[in-house]
């Protein structure tokens, strides 16, 4: 009889422990990363992050993207992810418009770019008129940017200059070096990535305001885990071996806090994009 007790007693325990444990796993936390780069880069860039934020949370973890911004943007405030790391005119948008909650941003900041050539450079402004401006996905930060600033200029795409879309911003910069643009929209680190060959026959025509850079937000769903998953991304330091791998690749430096003057900065931006989704 005792030992038939104790055979009954391990195999509820062992039962308790592994429905525990399928408590604990739960439903997987997605993060949505903003598509700036290919999926298979994005993925592995953000693995060290995965990792450390599966073990601190205690949960499941898959980092997930889009195949453009425009998509990811639709898909972020349609529910699809429950963490995003997006650009801050992007994520002032998903902000206003789907409630979501700001958490941390990125430490490095973000510049935007006119570049034109050196053998053929731009002189003034009006010489846009009539011309290319080359650049990438409209919806960055560094085009949505660059193109308010020159609509306060009073250059709007389509009717003072043709936009040339490009596949990255190094191919925007050989559009200006072939001329096939008088001038590329890029960012201090898309200067940085460029061949030494050609980043030596360009040159910066006007540097826009420093803007925030990349932020993590959360989905309204998750409102009440805010605070708890905003002080585990501020320990995601440089000093830990998962940091320094991932912010070493990144150059994003750490993660610090969220102001609300800040925020309001990009609001300019922020119209921008959404004019060019085609919101009121």
């Amino acid at each position: 009889m005792h030992r038939h007790i104790m055979k009954t007693l391990c195999i509820i325990l062992v039962l308790t422990v592994a429905t525990i444990a399928q408590a604990g796993e739960g439903k997987p936390l997605r993060i949505g990363v903003l598509p700036i780069n290919t999926t298979r880069n994005m993925v592995k860039l953000y693995e060290p992050v995965r990792e450390y934020l599966e073990e601190s949370l205690h949960q499941p973890v898959v980092v997930v993207t889009a195949a453009d911004f425009k998509t990811f943007q639709a898909d972020a405030e349609a529910g699809d992810f429950d963490l995003i790391v997006t650009a801050a005119h992007l994520g002032r948008l998903a902000e206003l418009d789907a409630h979501f909650v700001p958490l941390v941003r990125y430490k490095a900041l973000h510049q935007s770019l006119l570049i034109t050539s050196k053998a053929h450079p731009l002189h003034a402004l009006k010489e846009i008129k009539g011309n290319v401006v080359a650049g990438i996905d409209p919806l960055t930060m560094a085009m949505s940017d660059a193109m308010s600033w020159l609509r306060e200029q009073g250059l709007q795409a389509g009717r003072d200059y043709t936009l040339l879309i490009t596949p990255t911003p190094v191919s925007a910069a050989y559009a200006v070096r072939n001329q096939q643009a008088i001038l590329a929209i890029g960012s201090i680190q898309g200067m940085k990535q460029m061949p030494e060959e050609l980043h030596n026959e360009l040159q910066v025509y006007h540097e826009l305001v420093k803007m925030p850079s990349l932020m993590w937000m959360a989905h309204p769903r998750l409102k009440d885990r805010a605070e708890e998953i905003r002080r585990v991304l501020l320990n995601f330091t440089p000093d830990s071996a998962e940091g320094a791998q991932f912010y070493e690749a990144t150059g994003y430096q750490g993660m610090r806090e969220i102001s609300k003057e800040e925020e309001r900065l990009v609001d300019g931006v922020a119209n921008e994009a959404r004019r060019l989704l085609n919101r009121k």
